[in-house]
């Protein structure tokens, strides 16, 4: 599973637009070709709905450009809980978002959800 720092690659501590996600669209759409992802968002101290939904954006649509049914991709220290809004544009762009028992984000296709 690859890892990346988000905050090494965008230099931002609050990630508030959706052009705040194209410099990582690259680097998800080749590393989620090749499995899954985990984005660390150490030093990052605030993402918005709209960052967030670009991120998720890049993921459906690496999906159906490679084919997979599968993937997953983990928010590592994700500056905030999950909310019900982070959620709900998860389920809007067919993935599952969940937070985890040591708080990060697990994004996962539908077919992938663990209860």
């Amino acid at each position: 599973m690859a890892t990346f720092s988000v905050h090494e690659l965008l230099h931002k501590r609050a990630l508030i637009t959706r052009a705040s996600a194209s410099p990582i669209r690259q680097i998800l759409e080749e590393s989620s070709a090749t499995g899954d992802v985990t984005l660390d968002f150490a030093g990052v101290e605030a993402v918005t709905p709209s960052f967030v939904d670009e991120v998720l954006a890049v993921v459906e649509n690496a999906l159906a450009q490679q084919g997979r049914k599968r993937l997953r991709v983990i928010f590592l220290n994700p500056p905030t809980r999950l909310s019900s809004k982070f959620a709900a544009i998860g389920r809007a762009r067919h993935l599952e978002v969940r937070e985890t028992e040591d708080g990060a984000w697990l994004i996962t296709t539908a077919a992938d959800a663990v209860p």
